[in-house]
């Protein structure tokens, strides 16, 4: 019998999408833009070569959120239903613990009747643990941790199984970002996996632009002919919709984020984070920052612990579209909690009533009013560079944190003036950065009561408490 996914034309798929469907290479990278059908086409491989064979061969999908996994199960479901394949689908529940917190998750299989499994997991390294198989990890640069998730990862294919690795592009200097550097030397002759201690990677590159030169926009548009106009005005869509440079080289164009568009790079980041900090607090004096939103943006209590000379994150607390009442009471409960030393707000806008509150009940000295004007901000953005250069911060393994440090672009105006801008959403204003930021702030010669937020003073080393 001729199924049905045998009888798919060749058009069906891009062209882009047959070169990747068609690589049996064992170690396959796809650098790609968003949303041009790089999962779609994985998808059919993955259940093609299940349904092909007459042997167990399983098969292991991470993405980089649960949402993203779900997707591609039912993907391949899909295909299965076209390939007339007997399957049995269901989902495991499974538990896992995460600093001291139990978590459930889900893995979404689907079982073929020669015993194989595709299984389709949330970014976890400790689920790729005890596995064998093919493994494919989606959107790999955005994974809470790449590194790990890749060493994890790559023994599950030990036995002669496949490993392939797709993503959009976050910064230079990623594992992602060096892999394909390795590749591309690869390609040009100055690497060979035969006498350098490199894998022979296939490399596979499709910016936006080559996917609009191979037929996605009449593809999206539903256009039986090339449409030269319908292009033009699906990549002047795709920019617009991108908001700022930075971020329609990275999502569309395969181009990473460069440590000079941004006033924290990743590597900066990587080098002052700690997995552990969240975990356990200790007795060093403590200090609060909190950056106030109500419908918009979100709110952020960000506390740090002074550990020697080292600012440690030790709890980070947000809330989104949350009654006043609700946030003055989690700011009087944190206060309390942790006994902060000296916790500063922002007090522009929105975030004034609330801190004039605080300050009626632990003093002026205890909750100081921050208002975010243009120096202000720029004293404030330097601390918190200065003090990561210096390698005197410690941040979580966090990516909605860790996105929100990098979104800050510093630019110069005409006039010379400095600005302080965030690549981010409309819903996001790189809220977590700014919480930090006045911690580090309210953390500041805490000894000095001064009668001005001192804030356009030179930095100056942190004085623990007497």
């Amino acid at each position: 019998m001729v199924n049905q996914a045998e009888k798919l034309p060749e058009s069906y798929f891009l062209p882009y999408q047959n070169d990747w469907i068609l690589d049996e290479s064992r170690y396959k990278l796809w650098d790609k833009s968003r949303r041009i059908g790089a999962t779609y086409a994985e998808s059919y491989k993955a259940v093609r070569d299940r349904n092909l064979i007459d042997h167990k061969r399983d098969y292991w999908f991470s993405s980089a959120d649960e949402s993203a996994a779900f997707e591609f199960a039912q993907y391949c479901r899909r295909w299965c239903e076209l390939f007339d394949a007997v399957i049995e689908v269901f989902t495991e529940r499974l538990e896992d613990s995460i600093e001291g917190k139990s978590y459930t998750y889900n893995n979404y299989v689907i079982r073929f009747p020669n015993g194989s499994r595709i299984n389709c997991m949330s970014s976890n390294p400790r689920r790729f643990r005890s596995k064998g198989g093919d493994v494919c990890l989606d959107e790999f640069d955005w994974h809470d941790s790449p590194d790990e998730m890749y060493s994890a990862a790559e023994p599950v294919t030990m036995w002669g199984y496949n490993i392939s690795i797709m993503t959009t592009r976050s910064a230079e200097g990623s594992l992602f970002d060096r892999t394909v550097i390795e590749a591309k030397k690869i390609l040009a002759g100055e690497l060979s996996p035969d006498k350098d201690y490199v894998l022979p990677w296939s490399y596979h590159y499709v910016p936006i632009t080559v996917a609009v030169e191979q037929g996605l926009a009449e593809k999206i548009y539903k256009l039986g002919n090339i449409d030269k106009n319908a292009r033009e005005k699906f990549l002047r869509e795709c920019r617009a919709r991108a908001r700022d440079e930075d971020k329609y080289n990275r999502e569309y164009m395969c181009i990473p984020s460069s440590a000079a568009s941004t006033l924290i790079p990743y590597d900066l980041y990587y080098a002052c984070q700690d997995g552990e900090c969240l975990k356990a607090a200790g007795d060093g004096p403590k200090y609060m920052g909190f950056d106030i939103a109500r419908e918009k943006h979100k709110t952020v209590f960000w506390i740090d612990e002074l550990v020697g000379d080292v600012m440690v994150c030790r709890e980070i607390v947000r809330m989104r579209k949350t009654p006043y009442g609700a946030q003055q009471q989690m700011a009087e409960d944190l206060i309390n909690k942790h006994n902060i030393v000296r916790a500063c707000g922002d007090a522009t806008g929105l975030g004034d009533m609330l801190v004039e509150s605080l300050q009626k009940i632990f003093g002026n000295y205890r909750v100081e009013k921050v208002k975010f004007t243009a120096p202000v901000k720029d004293a404030l953005a330097s601390r918190q560079l200065g003090l990561m250069q210096d390698r005197r911060t410690r941040v979580p393994d966090d990516m909605e944190v860790r996105e929100s440090f990098h979104s800050i672009k510093k630019t110069v105006t005409t006039g010379g003036n400095v600005r302080y801008d965030t690549t981010q959403s409309d819903t996001e204003h790189a809220d977590e950065f700014w919480a930090s930021a006045l911690c580090k702030e309210a953390a500041h010669q805490p000894n000095v009561r001064p009668q001005i937020i001192s804030l356009t003073e030179t930095d100056a080393d942190f004085v623990e408490m007497a």
